[in-house]
């Protein structure tokens, strides 16, 4: 049944908002001044750099694109790069894949505690970065995405490949990391914490309330940013620091400042978490529950854009 239901969240997600357009930012305005920088760049890697490592065997590329694209990569993927299916293994509703679950997931795809993990997807790293966002949480920091994903990959010249790889189970040793998780309670508790900021990462048509999906709104206090909005719409590669740092500074975002992301299932706020890294923001969760959980029960509170 989980896997049921992750499965349809993804399909929804993709087939609602995957060819979203970018997004209109909530008005609003901070003080505070984000570098026009990436704080750590470590964890964004472009095709050249894969490109000198892909024969590397402390390296392990993972396709993590979307469920239903998995016959895709039977056809084409980068060379030696495993496959991990995001929304059945890694998007179990209201929860993170258990410590022993995820160790063994990682050990059977070649992923051991000294591995660099490089992952993608067909969608600028939508769906990638919820595998990537799962190793932060178990405590696995040789992690990055690979920006613009198989499109720049390709675009770039790269072969692919159709064959699975051999690959030598590893050993994977969970480390839970907590700041990288956040609760319901959490969650409630920060709809009236100026310290804590919530990020909305679905289409601003699920935040707006005008697409009912998910409690048609948002949850109070969150402001909105579209995980489509942080890529380049042609290459579909993260927007340069210079974009980045005004629109978050729009939407009154504190690197300073604890900062929680949520969306519908887990991809799209998993998304917005690895921005919000990248662009310096250490503390920085997900509420893993999403608006699934939220909306379970009535009586938590869903706004409206009038």
């Amino acid at each position: 049944m989980r896997r049921l239901l992750a499965t349809g969240v993804a399909i929804l997600l993709a087939t609602m908002f995957g060819a979203a357009p970018a997004l209109a930012q909530e008005a609003s305005t901070t003080s505070v001044e984000i570098p026009a920088a990436y704080e750590h760049p470590e964890v964004l890697v472009d095709v050249d750099w894969l490109a000198a490592r892909l024969d590397d065997p402390a390296v392990r590329v993972v396709d993590a694109r979307m469920p239903f694209e998995a016959s895709l990569y039977e056809t084409a993927h980068i060379p030696g790069a495993v496959f991990v299916n995001v929304s059945n293994e890694l998007c179990c509703p209201s929860a993170i894949m258990p410590p022993d679950e995820f160790a063994s997931l990682m050990g059977s795809l070649g992923i051991g505690d000294d591995t660099t993990v490089v992952v993608y997807d067909t969608e600028g790293g939508r769906w990638a970065a919820r595998l990537w966002w799962a190793l932060q949480f178990y405590g696995h920091e040789h992690a990055a995405m690979l920006d613009g994903g198989l499109r720049a990959w390709v675009s770039s010249g790269g072969a692919v490949e159709a064959e699975a790889p051999a690959v030598e189970p590893a050993v994977f040793t969970p480390e839970v990391q907590p700041r990288w998780v956040a609760t319901i309670d959490e969650v409630k508790a920060a709809i009236d914490d100026p310290a804590v900021s919530l990020v909305d990462a679905l289409p601003r048509s699920s935040y707006t309330g005008d697409w009912p999906a998910f409690g048609g709104g948002h949850i109070p206090s969150a402001v909105s940013l579209p995980a489509p909005d942080t890529l380049n719409e042609v290459t579909l590669t993260v927007h340069s620091p210079d974009v980045l740092a005004p629109m978050l500074m729009r939407l009154g975002l504190d690197p300073e400042q604890r900062v929680i992301t949520y969306c519908g299932g887990g991809p799209y706020g998993s998304h917005d978490a690895f921005v919000l890294y990248l662009m310096g923001f250490d503390d920085v969760g997900l509420y893993d529950g999403c608006m699934m959980e939220w909306t379970s029960d009535p009586s938590n509170p869903v706004h409206v854009v009038p």
